[in-house]
Protein backbone atom coordinates (compact mmCIF):
# COMPACT_ATOMS: atom_id res chain seq x y z
CA UNK A 1 0.00 0.00 0.00
CA UNK A 2 1.16 3.76 -0.76
CA UNK A 3 0.29 6.94 1.32
CA UNK A 4 -1.34 8.21 -1.67
CA UNK A 5 -3.53 5.08 -2.20
CA UNK A 6 -5.49 6.44 1.00
CA UNK A 7 -4.26 9.90 1.83
CA UNK A 8 -7.34 12.43 2.24
CA UNK A 9 -6.97 15.49 0.30
CA UNK A 10 -7.59 17.72 3.38
CA UNK A 11 -5.07 15.58 5.06
CA UNK A 12 -2.33 16.88 2.79
CA UNK A 13 -3.38 20.30 2.30
CA UNK A 14 -2.75 20.90 6.06
CA UNK A 15 0.29 19.30 6.09
CA UNK A 16 1.49 21.78 3.25
CA UNK A 17 -0.77 24.73 6.00
CA UNK A 18 1.98 23.15 8.75
CA UNK A 19 4.79 23.50 6.26
CA UNK A 20 4.34 27.05 5.86
CA UNK A 21 4.13 27.79 9.44
CA UNK A 22 7.51 30.50 10.05
CA UNK A 23 9.97 28.17 11.58
CA UNK A 24 8.58 25.13 11.46
CA UNK A 25 11.22 23.09 9.89
CA UNK A 26 13.71 24.52 12.38
CA UNK A 27 11.42 22.97 15.23
CA UNK A 28 11.13 19.94 13.41
CA UNK A 29 15.24 19.21 13.09
CA UNK A 30 15.35 20.37 17.09
CA UNK A 31 12.59 17.72 17.59
CA UNK A 32 14.82 14.89 16.46
CA UNK A 33 18.18 16.30 18.11
CA UNK A 34 16.03 15.90 21.11
CA UNK A 35 15.35 12.89 20.85
CA UNK A 36 11.77 13.68 23.51
CA UNK A 37 9.88 10.40 22.09
CA UNK A 38 12.81 8.40 24.57
CA UNK A 39 10.58 9.77 27.35
CA UNK A 40 7.49 7.77 26.10
CA UNK A 41 8.70 4.85 25.21
CA UNK A 42 10.50 4.43 28.94
CA UNK A 43 6.87 5.17 29.92
CA UNK A 44 5.80 2.35 28.33
CA UNK A 45 8.40 0.00 29.12
CA UNK A 46 7.97 0.54 32.63
CA UNK A 47 3.68 0.61 32.96
CA UNK A 48 2.72 -1.11 29.87
CA UNK A 49 2.63 -4.87 28.70
CA UNK A 50 4.77 -5.29 25.56
CA UNK A 51 2.75 -7.47 22.78
CA UNK A 52 4.94 -10.02 21.39
CA UNK A 53 4.52 -13.33 19.68
CA UNK A 54 4.90 -14.88 23.60
CA UNK A 55 2.74 -11.88 25.45
CA UNK A 56 -0.73 -11.59 23.88
CA UNK A 57 0.00 -13.90 20.97
CA UNK A 58 -3.13 -13.71 19.05
CA UNK A 59 -2.94 -9.55 19.23
CA UNK A 60 0.55 -10.37 17.88
CA UNK A 61 -0.52 -12.29 15.16
CA UNK A 62 -3.53 -9.90 14.05
CA UNK A 63 -0.57 -7.28 14.33
CA UNK A 64 1.73 -8.81 12.38
CA UNK A 65 -1.07 -9.63 9.52
CA UNK A 66 -2.08 -5.81 9.70
CA UNK A 67 1.75 -4.83 8.94
CA UNK A 68 2.52 -7.58 6.20
CA UNK A 69 -0.39 -6.39 4.12
CA UNK A 70 0.13 -2.39 4.54
CA UNK A 71 4.04 -3.11 4.11
CA UNK A 72 5.94 -0.91 7.23
CA UNK A 73 8.20 -2.12 9.37
CA UNK A 74 6.60 -3.53 12.77
CA UNK A 75 6.65 -0.45 15.55
CA UNK A 76 6.87 -1.53 18.96
CA UNK A 77 3.05 -2.54 20.39
CA UNK A 78 1.66 -2.24 23.84
CA UNK A 79 -1.40 -2.66 25.72
CA UNK A 80 -2.22 -0.64 28.79
CA UNK A 81 -4.93 -0.70 31.30
CA UNK A 82 -7.46 1.99 30.60
CA UNK A 83 -11.48 1.58 30.65
CA UNK A 84 -11.58 4.64 27.88
CA UNK A 85 -11.18 2.61 24.37
CA UNK A 86 -8.15 4.18 23.10
CA UNK A 87 -5.18 3.60 20.84
CA UNK A 88 -2.60 5.70 19.48
CA UNK A 89 0.37 6.24 18.14
CA UNK A 90 3.80 7.79 18.74
CA UNK A 91 7.68 8.56 17.77
CA UNK A 92 9.27 9.40 14.90
CA UNK A 93 12.33 7.12 15.03
CA UNK A 94 11.47 4.50 17.56
CA UNK A 95 7.56 4.27 16.70
CA UNK A 96 5.27 2.57 18.39
CA UNK A 97 1.66 1.69 18.72
CA UNK A 98 -0.66 1.75 22.42
CA UNK A 99 -4.39 0.28 22.54
CA UNK A 100 -5.71 0.20 25.61
CA UNK A 101 -7.22 -2.81 27.50
CA UNK A 102 -10.74 -2.17 27.11
CA UNK A 103 -10.13 -1.72 23.05
CA UNK A 104 -8.72 -4.65 23.08
CA UNK A 105 -11.92 -6.37 24.98
CA UNK A 106 -14.43 -4.78 23.26
CA UNK A 107 -13.44 -5.19 19.54
CA UNK A 108 -14.00 -8.25 17.40
CA UNK A 109 -10.96 -9.66 15.95
CA UNK A 110 -11.54 -7.64 12.81
CA UNK A 111 -12.45 -4.75 14.57
CA UNK A 112 -9.39 -4.73 16.15
CA UNK A 113 -7.79 -5.16 12.99
CA UNK A 114 -8.96 -2.30 11.29
CA UNK A 115 -7.98 -0.21 14.66
CA UNK A 116 -4.09 -1.62 14.13
CA UNK A 117 -4.35 -0.90 9.82
CA UNK A 118 -5.93 2.87 11.35
CA UNK A 119 -3.02 3.44 13.36
CA UNK A 120 -0.45 1.53 10.75
CA UNK A 121 -2.00 4.62 8.19
CA UNK A 122 -0.79 7.14 10.27
CA UNK A 123 2.79 5.77 9.89
CA UNK A 124 2.84 4.51 6.13
CA UNK A 125 1.13 8.45 5.83
CA UNK A 126 3.97 10.09 7.70
CA UNK A 127 1.96 11.17 10.34
CA UNK A 128 4.26 10.66 13.23
CA UNK A 129 6.77 13.12 13.04
CA UNK A 130 3.95 15.67 13.48
CA UNK A 131 2.15 14.09 15.83
CA UNK A 132 5.44 13.73 18.05
CA UNK A 133 5.54 17.35 18.02
CA UNK A 134 1.95 17.91 18.23
CA UNK A 135 1.72 15.91 21.65
CA UNK A 136 5.36 17.39 22.62
CA UNK A 137 4.20 21.08 22.01
CA UNK A 138 0.95 19.99 24.00
CA UNK A 139 2.33 18.86 27.53
CA UNK A 140 4.98 21.61 26.85
CA UNK A 141 2.89 24.15 26.14
CA UNK A 142 -0.23 23.64 27.51
CA UNK A 143 -0.19 21.34 30.64
CA UNK A 144 3.57 22.31 31.81
CA UNK A 145 3.56 26.25 30.64
CA UNK A 146 7.27 25.91 29.54
CA UNK A 147 6.33 27.37 26.54
CA UNK A 148 4.43 30.68 26.25
CA UNK A 149 0.89 30.95 24.25
CA UNK A 150 1.66 33.17 21.90
CA UNK A 151 4.77 31.70 21.03
CA UNK A 152 3.72 28.70 19.67
CA UNK A 153 -0.11 28.99 19.46
CA UNK A 154 -0.22 29.37 15.46
CA UNK A 155 1.74 26.16 14.67
CA UNK A 156 -0.30 24.67 17.71
CA UNK A 157 -3.58 25.66 15.86
CA UNK A 158 -2.44 23.96 12.63
CA UNK A 159 -1.12 20.87 14.02
CA UNK A 160 -4.78 20.81 15.54
CA UNK A 161 -6.32 21.33 12.66
CA UNK A 162 -3.78 18.81 10.76
CA UNK A 163 -4.06 15.88 13.36
CA UNK A 164 -8.23 16.23 12.87
CA UNK A 165 -7.89 15.65 8.87
CA UNK A 166 -4.86 12.64 9.50
CA UNK A 167 -7.82 10.66 11.05
CA UNK A 168 -9.60 10.41 7.76
CA UNK A 169 -6.74 9.15 6.19
CA UNK A 170 -5.56 6.82 8.48
CA UNK A 171 -9.49 5.77 8.90
CA UNK A 172 -9.08 4.82 4.90
CA UNK A 173 -6.40 2.56 5.65
CA UNK A 174 -8.44 0.61 7.94
CA UNK A 175 -11.40 0.43 5.86
CA UNK A 176 -9.37 -0.55 3.20
CA UNK A 177 -7.71 -4.06 5.26
CA UNK A 178 -10.92 -4.99 7.01
CA UNK A 179 -13.44 -3.18 4.73
CA UNK A 180 -16.09 -0.31 5.19
CA UNK A 181 -18.54 -1.96 7.16
CA UNK A 182 -16.43 -3.73 9.39
CA UNK A 183 -14.63 -0.41 9.77
CA UNK A 184 -17.80 1.46 10.38
CA UNK A 185 -18.66 -1.40 13.51
CA UNK A 186 -15.52 0.23 15.10
CA UNK A 187 -16.62 3.44 14.79
CA UNK A 188 -19.72 2.95 16.63
CA UNK A 189 -18.58 1.18 19.41
CA UNK A 190 -16.15 3.86 19.67
CA UNK A 191 -19.27 6.50 20.04
CA UNK A 192 -21.65 3.90 21.99
CA UNK A 193 -18.58 2.49 24.56
CA UNK A 194 -20.55 -0.96 23.97
CA UNK A 195 -19.59 -4.19 23.30
CA UNK A 196 -22.52 -5.39 21.84
CA UNK A 197 -25.79 -3.11 20.78
CA UNK A 198 -28.69 -3.59 18.87
CA UNK A 199 -28.38 -0.57 15.80
CA UNK A 200 -27.84 -0.15 12.50
CA UNK A 201 -24.87 -0.80 10.69
CA UNK A 202 -25.29 2.70 8.93
CA UNK A 203 -26.75 4.42 12.01
CA UNK A 204 -23.46 7.02 12.71
CA UNK A 205 -23.78 7.98 8.42
CA UNK A 206 -27.32 8.73 8.64
CA UNK A 207 -26.10 11.33 11.45
CA UNK A 208 -23.25 12.35 9.71
CA UNK A 209 -25.76 13.64 7.06
CA UNK A 210 -28.23 14.98 9.73
CA UNK A 211 -24.87 16.78 11.55
CA UNK A 212 -23.68 18.17 8.06
CA UNK A 213 -27.61 19.46 7.46
CA UNK A 214 -27.45 21.22 10.63
CA UNK A 215 -24.06 22.86 10.16
CA UNK A 216 -25.18 24.01 6.71
CA UNK A 217 -28.52 25.77 7.83
CA UNK A 218 -27.57 28.74 8.56
CA UNK A 219 -24.16 31.02 9.37
CA UNK A 220 -24.46 31.15 13.14
CA UNK A 221 -24.76 27.18 13.58
CA UNK A 222 -21.77 26.50 11.02
CA UNK A 223 -19.91 29.02 13.43
CA UNK A 224 -21.27 27.38 16.51
CA UNK A 225 -20.16 24.07 15.16
CA UNK A 226 -16.79 24.90 13.75
CA UNK A 227 -15.87 26.88 17.09
CA UNK A 228 -16.96 23.46 18.91
CA UNK A 229 -14.69 21.51 17.08
CA UNK A 230 -11.37 23.90 16.98
CA UNK A 231 -9.70 22.36 19.72
CA UNK A 232 -10.83 18.76 19.01
CA UNK A 233 -7.84 16.41 18.16
CA UNK A 234 -10.22 13.88 16.05
CA UNK A 235 -13.41 14.92 14.00
CA UNK A 236 -16.96 13.79 15.30
CA UNK A 237 -17.66 10.09 14.80
CA UNK A 238 -20.53 11.10 12.72
CA UNK A 239 -18.01 12.93 10.27
CA UNK A 240 -15.46 10.05 10.08
CA UNK A 241 -18.04 7.68 9.13
CA UNK A 242 -20.02 10.13 6.48
CA UNK A 243 -16.64 10.48 4.87
CA UNK A 244 -15.78 7.19 4.66
CA UNK A 245 -18.74 6.30 3.42
CA UNK A 246 -18.42 8.52 1.01
CA UNK A 247 -15.01 7.21 -0.55
CA UNK A 248 -16.59 3.31 -0.39
CA UNK A 249 -18.04 3.92 -3.92
CA UNK A 250 -14.35 5.52 -5.15
CA UNK A 251 -11.99 4.01 -7.42
CA UNK A 252 -9.43 4.03 -4.68
CA UNK A 253 -11.71 1.96 -2.24
CA UNK A 254 -12.16 -0.50 -4.64
CA UNK A 255 -8.82 -1.07 -5.67
CA UNK A 256 -7.47 -1.24 -2.46
CA UNK A 257 -10.29 -4.00 -1.24
CA UNK A 258 -9.53 -5.96 -4.50
CA UNK A 259 -6.09 -6.57 -3.20
CA UNK A 260 -7.30 -7.74 0.49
Amino acid sequence: MRAQDIMHPEDAKAIRLIKSVPGCGELVRKFMKLGYEAQYRGENLANMIKVTSRNFPDIYAIFKEVTVKIGIMEPELYVYNDPMMNAYTYGETRTFIALSSSLVERMSKEELKGVIAHECGHILCRHTLYLTIYETLKEMGVFLGLIPWMMFSPLYLALQYWNRKSELSADRCGAAVVGEETYQSVLIKLASGMKEDSRQPDCLVEQGKAYEALKHSSLWNRIQQEYQCIFYSHPQLCVRALELDRWKVSYAYRSQRNRY
